[in-house]
């Protein structure tokens, strides 16, 4: 592999005045052509990744990108300009320069003054796991040609992650003038640039065809931020332009990057190029881990989105630190201890077993860990039997991504004073914080959970102040610590710690929701996304919170200019949404993305539907329209004459599309695939909502007076039929049973599932 001039960079102001001068005079691929040796491939990353180009945002996600590789270098960040705003790049695969052109550049098979013959398909260049498209856009790198340009998204001490270090400019040789010779071009140092896109790509990871645009006036570089005042600059003889055969592979993060600190590229340097190896393992407890974190990463899925689904983050502490975990694999429980919960995990015995892979295979316990491959994570976990306390870090199992939702507690029916254990057979995972002692050097690995069992609010305050396992040890089952002996599972989870610290984890927060509901106030319910709980809402906008779901608060007491006619729960967050009758949306642990209560409507709305990853929501009115918040538009029913109104939407999981649902029992599909409806046939009461499959694969139609339609979706009863005390205003699917339920306006909860399984019942509001 050539090592490149060192001279070159330099000379290379000169070398690419000479290049604008040969390109204003008209220079084209003929007159630059020249004979190279072969180009050497680029060194292929981990391939072959997913296809296609949906996906869910992560946030946040180590550079080194966990256990994808070994290195990961090939993950960082630049900036760019779109439309004349700071927008962030995100690299995650290396450079790809098309071999069909000839290189001199045997370091990188870069080449400048030829096109590249075609996209980057057919190669190994497949992309990580992060992603994978071949569709090329064109990325604009603005060149300065002047001397004292100024800062630079991509700086000449220091190359772009994923961008080629040298280039081959020996095909503009012929008309350079000396002593430009040819050898002194065949590898020169990529110079400072700025990078412009003239689409986001709808935020998808693709190949970009980079196209060199240089200019020697230091006013015309600083407008060169967007396309139009590039070709402005290249109308008015300001500017010049050169194809090349190099590509790179990112993605054009969501929104935008104030300009202070965009212009801070000092602090905002992308990581470089890949690591050597991988960081040591076994680091002390104590140490300040260097590194960066991605916000906002697209994880590429395909349409099922397997891989989306169990990636996500949990805040922990270690000796007193805040850090943050990373989460990409499913818990694991040995079911060869016996456990009653449906989720196969139990508290109060030790694992017999290690997870599969794990190369030493002697199982863990508390005291006694000789496994040097899996470290413990601690819990304290609240025992008294005061109000429950709904914690930030992880404060039920739909919170923490990739732990178990339930747990078979019946081991510690004595200590937690209850008198008959098979009530605790199998119980949600309750609400709790993470201490580790090591960091594993950020490598993701199994950790085994220990409880730390807190008996006392007194106990819980010291936990929350020390944050370190060490300063808690000393004081398990010590008289009058509220904190007792640790308590082995057969439990492990998979995850690592990112680099740095993360935000300071809030105290616990108590919240109070209603109990019970007057009967006929109750207007709307929602799941929560694992199945192990559901909320309900009446108009006035109080909430009751059942099973494993967290109340975050509620609208009890205040003024609302319109009624409440719906929710919708976060997946990402495990908090929910409130929708009001004239738009007006309001967030409990859920990011707020924008209402309609300010805006004049045509129709009331009816309900809501959120997206898959909690990153953004529709409404939906009584005629159909749809009112579109951080998510994409698909079509409504708002400009055509309807039967029947239109009383709630669905979301498809699999497409990411939704369905609307009319009182007629009337389907109307988006992006997502018909199944049938009642609309042509006789009901003895109006439908009132719909509830889609877990999957995407049908869907269930819910009257008032319980009535079920199935379509695509197996039936498992109704209450069609039935007396009722109050209507029916809502169905669920439950996502980790082949089950549903329905709720009454008076809070009642109807619960429907194969024979045998015993979907539960967590309570009602009636």
């Amino acid at each position: 592999m050539k090592t490149p001039d060192r001279r070159g960079r330099h000379g290379m102001a000169a070398v690419l005045s000479a290049v604008v001068l040969v390109l204003g005079l008209g220079g084209s691929a003929a007159v630059l052509g020249a004979s190279a040796a072969g180009a050497s491939t680029p060194t292929p990353v981990q391939h072959p990744g997913p296809s296609g180009t949906s996906g869910t945002t992560i946030n946040p996600l180590q550079y080194n990108c966990g256990n994808d590789a070994a290195t990961c270098g090939q993950v960082g960040e630049s900036y760019g300009y779109y439309n004349g705003k700071n927008v962030s790049l995100l690299y995650t695969q290396n450079y790809y320069c098309a071999p069909t052109v000839a290189s001199h550049d045997t370091a990188t098979g870069c080449e400048a003054g030829k096109p590249a013959p075609a996209n980057p398909t057919g190669t190994s260049k497949d992309g990580t796991s992060l992603g994978n498209t071949t569709h090329a856009q064109t990325l604009y790198v603005a060149v300065p040609l002047f001397s004292n340009p100024p800062p630079t998204q991509c700086t000449s001490t220091a190359t772009c992650i994923d961008h080629p270090p040298t280039i081959d400019l020996s095909a503009l040789a012929p008309a350079l003038t000396k002593p430009a010779t040819t050898p002194a071009l065949d590898s020169v140092p990529i110079p400072a640039h700025n990078h412009i896109v003239a689409t986001r790509a709808t935020g998808h990871p693709v190949w970009w065809n980079v196209k060199v645009v240089a200019t020697k006036t230091a006013s015309v570089f600083s407008t060169l931020t967007s396309v139009s005042a590039i070709q402005a600059a290249l109308a008015g003889g300001k500017a010049v332009t050169a194809p090349t055969n190099a590509f790179l592979f990112f993605q054009v993060l969501p929104g935008t990057v104030p300009a202070t600190q965009a212009s801070n590229l000092t602090a905002t340097q992308p990581p470089g190029n890949a690591l050597p190896s991988a960081p040591t393992p076994s680091p002390t407890a104590t140490q300040k881990e260097p590194g960066r974190t991605i916000t906002n990463l697209t994880n590429q899925c395909d349409a099922t989105a397997p891989n989306c689904q169990t990636v996500g983050t949990s805040r922990d502490w270690i000796d007193g630190q805040n850090v943050q975990a990373l989460y990409t694999q499913q818990y694991f429980c040995d079911k060869t201890v016996s456990a009653k919960s449906s989720s196969g995990c139990e508290a109060g015995a030790a694992p017999n077993q290690v997870p599969p892979g794990v190369a030493t295979t002697t199982a863990p316990s508390p005291g006694n860990n000789t496994n040097k491959n899996i470290d413990p994570l601690y819990i304290p976990l609240p025992i008294y039997s005061t109000s429950p306390v709904s914690y930030l870090q992880c404060s039920a199992a739909i919170t923490c991504i990739d732990h178990p939702a339930t747990i078979d507690l019946s081991r510690l029916a004595s200590a937690l004073g209850v008198s008959n254990a098979t009530s605790l057979n199998n119980v949600p995972l309750p609400g709790h914080d993470h201490l580790l002692t090591t960091r594993n050097g950020d490598q993701p690995e199994w950790w085994n959970v220990i409880v730390v069992p807190v008996t006392s609010p007194a106990g819980l305050a010291t936990v929350e102040k020390a944050k370190s396992y060490a300063a808690i040890k000393p004081l398990e089952g010590a008289s009058g610590s509220g904190i007792g002996s640790e308590v082995a599972t057969n439990a492990y989870l998979w995850f690592q710690t990112l680099p740095g610290s993360s935000a300071t984890t809030p105290g616990p927060v108590q919240t109070s929701c209603t109990t019970h509901f007057t009967p006929g106030t109750v207007v709307g319910a929602a799941a929560v996304d694992d199945g192990t709980g559901y909320y309900e809402v009446n108009a006035a906008g109080d909430v009751a919170a059942f099973g494993a779901a967290t109340c975050y608060g509620s609208l009890s007491g205040q003024h609302l200019n319109a009624p409440i006619v719906g929710m919708a729960v976060d997946r990402a967050t495990g908090g929910y949404w409130l929708v009001a009758s004239d738009g007006g949306v309001f967030a409990f642990n859920a990011p707020f993305q924008g209402s309609a209560g300010g805006i004049h409507l045509n129709k009331p709305i009816v309900g809501m539907t959120a997206t898959l990853n909690g990153n953004g929501y529709w409404l939906v009115a009584s005629d159909g329209g749809i009112f579109s918040y951080n998510v994409p538009f698909q079509g409504s029913t708002g400009g055509i004459h309807l039967n029947k109104p239109i009383v709630g939407m669905g979301l498809d999981r699999s497409t990411g599309g939704y369905w609307l649902v009319a009182s007629d029992g009337g389907v109307f599909s988006f992006n997502a695939p018909f199944y049938g409806s009642t609309g042509a046939i006789h009901l003895n009461k109006p439908i009132v909502g719909m509830a889609p499959t877990s999957d995407g694969s049908g869907y269930r139609l819910i009257a008032s007076d319980g009535g079920v339609f199935s379509f695509n979706a197996p039936f498992y009863g109704s209450h069609g039929g039935s007396h009722l005390n109050r209507p029916i205003v809502a169905g669920m699917n439950n996502n980790s049973y082949d089950g549903y339920w329905m709720v009454a306006s008076d809070g009642g909860v109807f619960t429907y599932s194969p024979t045998g399984e015993s979907m539960p019942f967590y309570g009602s509001g009636a």
